[in-house]
Formats: structure tokens, sequence, C-alpha cells
């Protein structure tokens, strides 16, 4: 089994489990199925029947039952909300389809496939006016009256803290320091004066898709939770709105996407103070990780590190300069 197999526990031919897939939704008759390559901890790929594409979600095995059944009614709310995302199909089971094949049990959802690419495929960042549509669409998603059972997430910037001390093993040179100087800071955040909502975490390059009529669509869910609200401004400003090789752009384009955002959900005075150290966070917990799963899990893939080096290359330009007061004010280290 290859890296993706064994998240799954797939031994057998993938065709074997998506005919399963084709009988349990009514999908028609089997055709092909396509393994896409990104993503840490899932299994998912697209899979064309006679009736058409569409994308399946299959769970880890990590994950329980009870966070697989979570996960999946986390795609589908936002959804029924008018969101942009695709639509999750249901069986007589609901959202979540538990099956087992050639004595394997798997858990998975089949969802809209969305003919476009992820901006990381694309290999460019969003443009002034789509970066306006995410702010908009993730103000209005960070709204939505929804508070799902807590999952933990090793990415995540309020785990941040737990993470460091676990894997900072790992690090070394200038990135340990760096690093250490941003788990003092983020001590020092006093959690309950933040605005929390439904969050989706993690609206980075693969998860935003751009179809072929140039619509935005956000897709993946399954780190989402009810959490302070500039968890999602802070992960999409560092990964959709910093240009790596222009400061200046970099500020237009956070100013776009902070100025956009509060047309609908403004911010207090305290959220924008910690933002600053919530944008250092998310780079500082993506080297963490990055590097943990090249270190110890033998991780040389593109996408982990090219978020490797962003995310080095981001905390580097965050720790020097202060991008959200409105000016570009090189901090005094």
């Amino acid at each position: 089994m290859n890296e993706f197999e064994k998240r799954i526990n797939l031994n057998f031919p993938l065709k074997i489990l998506s005919q399963e897939v084709c009988k349990q939704y009514n999908l028609g008759n089997f055709v092909d199925n396509q393994l896409i390559k990104i993503g840490y901890e899932d299994y998912n790929y697209i899979l064309t029947t006679s009736e058409g594409k569409f994308v399946v979600k299959v769970f880890s095995i990590l994950r329980t039952d009870k966070d697989c059944q979570n996960l999946a009614g986390r795609g589908s709310i936002p959804y029924k909300h008018g969101f942009s995302c695709p639509n999750i199909y249901e069986t007589t089971q609901g959202n979540l389809l538990i099956t087992t094949v050639n004595g394997v049990k798997f858990r998975l959802l089949v969802m809209d496939y969305i003919n476009g690419k992820d901006f990381f495929t694309l290999d460019e960042l969003p443009g002034e006016e789509e970066l306006r549509i995410i702010a908009q669409e993730t103000a209005k998603l960070n709204q939505i009256d929804y508070r799902p059972e807590f999952i933990y997430d090793k990415w995540a910037i309020g785990n941040f803290e737990k993470e460091y001390l676990k894997n900072k093993k790992y690090l070394s040179g200038k990135n340990k320091t760096l690093i250490e100087q941003v788990y003092n800071e983020f001590k020092t955040i006093d959690f309950s004066r933040l605005k929390y909502g439904f969050v989706h975490g993690d609206i980075i390059e693969t998860n935003i898709l751009r179809d072929n009529k140039n619509k935005l669509w956000f897709v993946d869910f399954s780190v989402s939770n009810y959490l302070p609200r500039i968890v999602d401004i802070a992960v999409t400003i560092c990964d959709l709105c910093l240009d790596l090789t222009n400061i200046e752009i970099s500020r237009q384009r956070t100013q776009i996407y902070l100025n956009e955002y509060e047309k609908i959900l403004p911010l207090t005075k305290y959220e924008k103070q910690v933002l600053k150290v919530f944008l250092k966070c998310h780079q500082a917990i993506t080297i963490i990780q990055t590097t943990k799963e090249k270190v110890e899990d033998k991780n040389l893939s593109d996408e982990n590190l090219k978020f490797l080096n962003k995310a080095k290359k981001g905390l580097d330009l965050l720790i020097k300069y202060d991008f959200i007061d409105g000016t570009l004010n090189k901090v005094k280290i």
C-alpha cells in the first residue's frame, strides 16, 4: 500500500470500493476513479460514473466513528446556509456512509464535484476581487449559529502551545529561536476576550477552488470548529494574502481582505491587537508540523516541502513587519 492507501487500509483495487459507493448512493455505473494527491489525513478521490463526476472523502482509520459523523455534519451545515461549498449527498444512513468491503471497514461521504482547480494546483494567489469574495464568504460563515462538538486539530492555532511543547524537539537553529519567541507571545493571549463563531479553520490554497466559470468554492471542513473567528482571518491572511516576494503587495492584499471582512463583521480592538500574534502562530505551527512530517514521517512531498518553506518565509516577514494597522511598519527586534 502507498502512503494514501495506508490512511484507510485500502488493500485492494479502489475500483471495488467505488462500485460499492455507486450502489449505496445510486450514482449509476462505475467508470473511473482518480486519487487527489493533496491533504494530510484522509483519502480523497474523484469518482466518475455514468451519471457524472463526484468527490469521495474516505476518512482515515485514525478517526473514530463519532469523529467521522461530526465531520460529515460540519460539511453539510454551511451548504444549507448558502455558503459556497459542495453539497454532501445522503444515503439511508445520512451524510456519512459506514460500509464494509472485502472485510475492511470504511467511513466516507460523497459530495459534488467542482470542475475547477485549487490555488495550490494553479500555483497562484487569488486576485484582489477574489480576496474580497473570500473575505465576504468567511464573514458569513463565521456568523452561522452552529457549535459542533469539538475535534482536536494538531495544526490549529489554538493548540499551538500543546503542539509546540510536544514537538519542539524537531526544531533547530533559527526556527527554534523564532518559534520560542512566538510561544512566549501566545501565552499572553486572553481567549475569553475574543469573539467566537463557526470557523472553517483551514482556508488555504488547497481548500479553495476556482471553477471553469471563475466562481470560488470552499472545500474540506475537516478541522472546522466553534473557535475565535480570527483563526479564519489569520490562516487566510497567511496563506492567501501574503506575497512573499513583495512586502508592499502583501500589505495591500491584507488590508483589502480585512476591510471587506469588517464590512460584515467588525473586529474589536483586542482582536486586532492579538491578530498579529495569531498570524505568527499559524506560520509557527505550520513549521512545526511540516518539519515533523519531514523528519519523523519522511514526508518529502511537494505539498509538505512547499508549506514548510512558505511558512518559514512568512514567519520571517511577520516578525519584521506589521501588516495589520494599515501601514507597513518594520517591527523593532
